[in-house]
């Protein structure tokens, strides 16, 4: 009991003692900045340097007014640390701020100026997304000189870095794969179709085509074609620099090739309308090789109704499709035949007028008219029984397929009370305009305009501009089919005497899809009522995809 108290004497002595002790001052802590990153931006272009960047403080809060940012070689940054690069380049950026007790935290970033026909204008191979696991992180992705760049690192087994790109293939038959590629890495990759092993090849550095084969198997008679993604898996290459120079495959890739052919076309899914009083039925015969409209009842309008043939084939952009069929009619001239590209609110592709016996015609599809084949035959005013049978449809590649850049000519559209003269030629546009007035005080608008068909909104539209007058114009952008919401650009600029690049950036709230762009130029403000009589010349317009991982 005494060793026991005499042990506990020097430990509660310890604990008093360290109870009197003083306690130290918290020590200053040091800021943090977070969110620097490297930026690539097109010549001409504005940089919001603190896009995404914070400065904290523990004892101070929120510092990231305090930044100082400076840009080597020199460029200024406003007070509000934007800074507009003129010239291609490289430049280092260096971010710092102080707390109140004079601690200092620094960052270092990278912008690289690049030229604007860096953003290329759609003859690419496109369709390539790159991704990263586990501890690999995607550097640089996008296309670059009319060539598919990625840059990764930290990669440690095949699947952690991935190139990936989605082919629709003709089932049971086998492809040839060809990827033309430049490494500054060698070692062994994987290859993959629909997650499964397809091959595994030995790179080289310098210059390498990757060679691989795959059938796109099916057991249903019935799926003529079958999307198949294929993974090139670089992560055991640990760092990843290449350079895809072009990609081939040897069936259907090339132009003219067919991408799809489908005999004895089967009618399951036939549809009956008729309208207006009068009567009808619809029939497939036992093996659905035919289906058969007959009206039995007639009415005094035009038309009287048809029958709806969902034919189950997609039909895609850039392909022409030859469509064969048998028609036979007891009133060969009281009926038409309509392509269109779903059952409502449908796109018409052609119309042929009361066709009979063998009939071949070529339906051109592009981004307007792309869904779904389906045939409508529309009856007239007499008694009728139509019947088509045997439809055979076969697809080919159009030469111009990824050429999807075309800039038509402009046309204008503006309220009364603008006296203006629209002069366009290959892109360009001169446009003298009277005078800017506001009619009943409200705001009036003109508007030259183009379109633009492509395969994203994600744009950079650029071109130079000069006015006889400083004269304010808003540049504005929106899909074609859906009016204004979204605009996926909108942006104010005053266009100068002297010639200026000006560049604009779209960007779509969702995913962006094949479709027709608005590219519009609208000049109307009230503060442009000052100006009077005023030239406007605009030139050189260039319409590019944006390079991914591209700020602007």
């Amino acid at each position: 009991m005494k060793k026991t108290k005499f042990l506990a004497i020097p430990v509660l002595a310890a604990l008093l003692l360290t109870g009197c002790a003083n306690t130290p001052s918290e020590v200053n802590k040091a800021p943090s900045v977070t969110g620097v990153k490297d930026i690539q931006c097109i010549v001409n272009s504005t940089v919001d340097f603190l896009d995404g960047v914070a400065a904290l403080d523990k004892e101070d809060g929120d510092i990231t007014p305090n930044m100082d940012i400076t840009v080597t070689p020199y460029v200024e940054v406003s007070e509000d640390k934007y800074a507009h690069f003129t010239e291609v380049g490289e430049y280092t950026v260096n971010y710092s701020v102080k707390d109140s007790k004079g601690r200092v935290a620094t960052k270092r970033a990278y912008v690289d100026v690049v030229d604007r026909e860096t953003y290329k204008t759609f003859a690419m191979a496109d369709g390539f997304t790159a991704t990263a696991i586990g501890g690999a992180e995607i550097e640089k992705s996008g296309m670059i000189d009319k060539k598919f760049v990625l840059q990764a690192k930290g990669g440690e087994i095949a699947e952690d870095i991935k190139l990936t790109r989605t082919y629709t293939l003709t089932t049971n038959l086998q492809y040839t794969f060809r990827y033309m590629v430049h490494s500054e890495n060698e070692g062994k990759i994987k290859v993959l179709a629909d997650g499964y092993d397809c091959a595994e090849i030995a790179l080289k550095k310098g210059e390498n085509v990757i060679t691989f084969t795959h059938t796109a198997r099916s057991s249903d008679e019935n799926e003529k074609q079958k999307d198949v993604t294929i993974d090139i898996c670089l992560g055991s290459l640990g760092e990843v620099q290449w350079t895809i120079n072009k990609v081939e495959f040897e069936y259907p890739q090339k132009a003219g090739e067919p991408v799809l052919q489908l005999e004895d076309c089967k009618f399951s899914n036939a549809i009956q309308r008729i309208e207006n009083g009068a009567e009808g039925k619809v029939s497939t015969n036992a093996d659905k090789s035919s289906a058969t409209l007959e009206i039995t009842k007639t009415c005094p309008d035009i038309w009287l109704g048809g029958m709806f043939i969902d034919t189950g084939i997609t039909i895609n952009s850039g392909v022409t499709y030859t469509v064969s069929f048998k028609v036979e009619s007891e009133q060969p001239n009281d009926y038409e035949i309509i392509f269109q590209n779903r059952q409502w609110d449908e796109t018409k592709i052609r119309t042929l007028s009361a066709p009979n016996g063998e009939v071949t015609c070529d339906l051109d599809i592009n981004y307007e008219n792309c869904g779904s084949l389906w045939i409508y035959v529309q009856s007239g005013t007499n008694l009728n029984k139509i019947t088509v049978s045997d439809l055979k449809v076969t697809g080919r590649l159009n030469p111009t397929a990824t050429e999807r850049v075309n800039i038509e000519d402009f046309t204008e559209f503006h309220a009364d009370g603008y006296n203006s003269e629209l002069k366009t030629q290959s892109g360009n546009f001169t446009y003298d305009v009277a005078n800017f007035p506001a009619v009943d005080n409200q705001l009036k608008v003109t508007s030259p305009s183009f379109l633009v068909e492509g395969s994203s909104a994600n744009y950079v539209v650029s071109f130079k501009a000069k006015a006889s007058s400083p004269v304010e114009v808003v540049v504005a952008a929106a899909n074609f089919y859906s009016g204004w919401d979204p605009t996926i650009m909108w942006s104010k600029v005053t266009l100068a005497e002297e010639e200026e690049i000006y560049t604009f950036f779209c960007h779509a709230e969702k995913d962006a899809t094949d479709s027709l762009y608005n590219i519009v130029w609208q000049f109307g403000s009230m503060a442009n009522q000052q100006y009077g009589n005023v030239k406007i010349e605009i030139s050189d317009i260039k319409i590019s995809m944006k390079i991914n991982g591209l700020d602007g």
